[in-house]
């Protein structure tokens, strides 16, 4: 029998909505209602985009490759997913990881010090987010491709796909500079500034510069990511005015989850018409 299969977090699982102890009432477990198909969902609450990817691995290698219809929300990029060897246990970090979260693998030192090692060494990074959270993506996506498993992929962080013109540095000193240093019109002038100058404008200038192999794998995950009417699925409950748990977990409810599936209904069904069985 056909099946709606779907992984992520809890966007996707529908955390924080009632009675929904499987599951099944986040979009897609309406939907596949609906359709009349089969549902389940791997999505854990909290996870990363490498747990998510590795909730798709695990699930193909045990379950048939066909009649599956996979729907896939991938997550935050500075969530970080973590193999903690002495415990053998995987732990996902992250801006809203409290130290409490940990407490059922780790004594409480120690999950304060992952708490910490993450604040001081990783969480800063964009470039570092999003390189790892893309590479993540691209796998699955060749890996789904390759195993010919049709998807429907939407996403939740932006940040992952931003591309700002990098723009000349002669024109990014004139927007950036301050009233009392030089003018300049040439490269050759950048050449002249006082060093402390050229420090704070390469600082500045790195900030919004996306280097190409993030935009190599920007250019190669993205075509295959859909939107909510142009938006993540919280930025269009928002907009839409739907009833959403406050920060920093911002779960959208039981409307913006039912209109959803009114939304995606007609996709599904049309990839769920052309897969054999």
């Amino acid at each position: 029998m056909k099946k709606i299969v779907s992984f992520g977090d809890s966007f996707i699982f529908g955390s924080e909505l009632k009675n929904n102890t499987d599951g099944s009432l986040a979009w897609p477990g309406l939907i596949a209602n609906k359709i009349g198909v089969d549902y389940e969902t791997c999505a854990v609450a909290g996870f990363g985009n490498e747990s998510i990817a590795r909730q798709i691995y695990t699930y193909f290698s045990k379950n048939s490759k066909e009649n599956t219809l996979a729907v896939i929300n991938w997550t935050w990029g500075m969530r970080w997913d973590f193999y903690i060897t002495h415990t053998r246990t995987w732990v996902t970090l992250g801006p809203t990881c409290a130290p409490e979260k940990l407490y059922q693998h780790f004594k409480h030192n120690e999950a304060e010090h992952l708490i910490q090692f993450y604040k001081t060494y990783i969480g800063g990074s964009d470039i570092w987010h999003q390189y790892r959270s893309l590479q993540t993506i691209y796998a699955a996506q060749q890996f789904l491709k390759a195993n010919q498993i049709p998807v429907i992929q939407t996403y939740m962080d932006r940040s992952l796909f931003d591309k700002i013109n990098k723009g000349d540095r002669v024109e990014h000193y004139n927007s950036y500079k301050d009233p009392s240093w030089p003018d300049v019109t040439t490269a050759d002038d950048l050449e002249q500034l006082p060093t402390s100058i050229k420090q704070e404008l390469d600082q500045d200038y790195n900030k919004i510069v996306v280097p190409e192999f993030i935009e190599t794998l920007q250019d190669l995950t993205f075509p295959d990511l859909l939107l909510f009417e142009g938006q993540t699925f919280l930025e269009w409950s928002r907009s839409r005015g739907y009833q959403v748990t406050p920060a920093p977990y911002d779960h959208p409810l039981e409307q913006a989850h039912q209109t959803a599936a009114e939304l995606w209904l007609d996709h599904y069904k049309k990839i769920i018409s052309i897969i054999p069985g």
